[in-house]
């Protein structure tokens, strides 16, 4: 993502593997990489990869928000309730049979 971002300011840059590379591995996207840019846009990539759009700030916004479905304890009073209701249920029906 950051050698996108760079490149669509037209800061040119390129992603290195460090330990072997995706043949080494079988794949990439867990092996440690290097991002290279020149001496000279060094300052103006650090700012862009600093830089957070507002977009993605409203995304994390939005999904730190509560969920509109049942709250996490109103899940587990439920469960607790079932499961109190069928130990009950079997209680009462071993001693039907006695």
């Amino acid at each position: 993502m950051a050698e996108q971002r760079l490149q669509m300011e037209g800061i040119p840059c390129l992603i290195r593997s460090l330990l072997g590379g995706p043949g080494l591995w079988g794949t990439a996207y867990n092996l440690p990489h290097e991002l290279l840019v020149y001496e000279g846009d060094e300052s103006c990539a650090r700012e862009v990869l600093q830089y957070v759009p507002q977009e993605m700030i409203e995304r994390e916004q939005e999904s730190e928000r509560p969920s509109p479905l049942m709250p996490q304890w109103m899940v587990t009073a439920t469960i607790v309730a079932i499961v109190a209701f069928i130990a009950l249920t079997v209680v009462i029906a071993n001693r039907a049979v006695r």
